[in-house]
């Protein structure tokens, strides 16, 4: 009865434009379900000859048409950070939603957390299936989490925590080794159906060299060292790496 009373006292008013300020449902939430959902919308009516309401479908726009701006990138870490703390103080994530087109476009990413320069937990998400906000919220939690390397993250380790999330290009097959370019590229490998992933920046961190870094990727997909010089498919990506330490996050303004 209230939507109902709304809409006819805004066409009493005159109102002759609808446009959606935001939509969602409980499945878009880091750990909602889409078999079964509650839909929560909110709409401005208002006069307005020349009124639009077509509102950008995230599905139809071109991935990694622009980089991303150093706001946008605080953005990604504010969400990625008050994940982490509400599942950890309140057993609640933020809804991962944005007006900004770049943030809600298709594309993968990987949350890396290190404590005291150490790794402490990195999980990504490969596939362009879903916005690149809701990936960056639900890596940030199962790398907290579920990174079976590593116990669950406590709290009184989240503020010495830095968050690094990698933005993925898509991945694309090479011919061979020599077409990796070490410190830039991230690797996939695949072989006798196990697979592997690096991102571009760990064997720069590892001090790797090429046929180092691919045997250690052998390693983690538990193939025998050496397995990626015959037989095994090689793909490379990019990867726009940020950090909170980076960006200086906690000495500036959110954006």
């Amino acid at each position: 009865m209230a939507v109902w009373a709304t809409v006819v006292a805004a066409k009493q008013l005159g109102a002759d434009c609808a446009r959606i300020i935001s939509y969602a449902n409980s499945g878009d939430s880091t750990v909602g379900r889409h078999d079964r959902v509650v839909g929560y919308g909110a709409m401005a009516l208002s006069r307005d000859a020349k009124c639009q309401t077509d509102s950008p479908d995230s599905s139809q726009m071109e991935p990694y048409s622009e980089e991303l701006t150093i706001q946008q990138k605080r953005r990604l870490l504010e969400l990625a950070r008050k994940t982490i703390e509400h599942a950890l103080y309140s057993d609640m994530v933020p809804l991962p939603r944005s007006d900004n087109r770049l943030l809600v476009q298709p594309r993968g990413a990987f949350v890396t957390l290190k404590k005291s320069g150490q790794l402490r937990g990195c999980i990504g998400h490969m596939a362009e299936d879903k916005p690149l906000c809701q990936v960056v919220s639900a890596m940030a939690l199962q790398a907290a989490f579920n990174d079976p390397r590593f116990e669950q993250i406590r709290p009184d380790e989240v503020t010495k925590i830095d968050i690094e999330i990698s933005v993925l290009t898509p991945f694309r097959q090479v011919p061979d080794a020599g077409s990796i370019r070490v410190g830039i590229d991230g690797v996939r490998l695949r072989k006798d159906g196990r697979v592997a992933v690096f991102l571009p920046q760990v064997a720069t961190e590892q001090g790797w060299d090429r046929d180092e870094m691919l045997d250690q990727l052998c390693r983690k997909a538990g193939l025998p060292v050496g397995s990626w010089k015959e037989g095994a498919q090689l793909y490379t990506f990019q990867a726009d790496v940020f950090s909170e330490s980076e960006l200086a996050y906690h000495q500036t303004d959110s954006p």
